[in-house]
């Protein structure tokens, strides 16, 4: 089972580039401890300018002990600057389906 990790904040406008600044400088640190399979920083250029970061961990265990860390406070910092309630959202992922089904499915539009 995988655990995926969606956090959206919509920035202060002047607090945007102080948010980017604080997720992107922990984002190789997360992504190098031995569970966290994948960490992003995603953001929207149009719009309200949404930001949204991303985690995969390998486990449970080790996804409880990141929230526990220092690290993870940082993330709480950057998420009290959102100028709206932030959406933050925990998925346990049992299944994973890729390109595989994506292509099973289209051969079956054709046939």
């Amino acid at each position: 089972m995988r655990i995926l990790a969606v956090i959206q904040i919509a920035p202060i406008p002047e607090k945007r580039a102080e948010i980017l600044q604080i997720l992107c400088s922990i984002k190789e640190p997360v992504q190098a401890l031995r569970d966290c399979l994948e960490c992003r920083v995603c953001q929207e250029e149009s719009g309200e300018g949404m930001i949204v970061y991303l985690e995969q961990w390998q486990s449970w265990e080790a996804f409880m002990r990141h929230l526990r860390s220092e690290t993870y406070a940082k993330i709480l910092e950057a998420i009290e600057l959102s100028r709206e309630m932030p959406s933050v959202a925990f998925f346990e992922v049992s299944s994973i389906k890729g390109m595989d089904l994506l292509n099973a499915v289209r051969s079956e539009k054709g046939a």
